[in-house]
């Protein structure tokens, strides 16, 4: 964070931009820090890919995570759809990934 606090006109970022249709990408329960743009998401290369794309934040943190100024094509994910993304939902984690103790 040094970096960004020595320019932080400079060095803004986004959560993510969909390189190819069908992307998925969700932030919960996050600490997203302030060099987070407030739009959020950025687009590949004009409307590509928006129509088929989800983009969504539930419950973030910081001064990053404030999603009222949000592009309109992501999304707050309801709180009945969250454990959808868990590591055992999503991907099987819990039939490949170690538990820690």
């Amino acid at each position: 964070m040094a970096l960004y606090y020595s320019k932080p006109s400079v060095h803004k970022n986004f959560l993510g931009r969909p390189w190819k249709e069908y992307s998925r990408t969700v932030f919960i329960q996050c600490t997203l820090e302030a060099l987070i743009k407030p739009d959020g998401w950025m687009p590949w290369s004009g409307d590509f890919a928006l129509k088929t794309l989800y983009y969504g934040e539930f419950k973030n943190s910081g001064p990053g995570a404030d999603a009222s100024q949000r592009v309109a094509w992501s999304s707050p994910i309801p709180a009945e759809h969250v454990s959808s993304y868990s590591v055992q939902n999503f991907i099987q984690g819990d039939q490949w990934i170690p538990t820690s103790s």
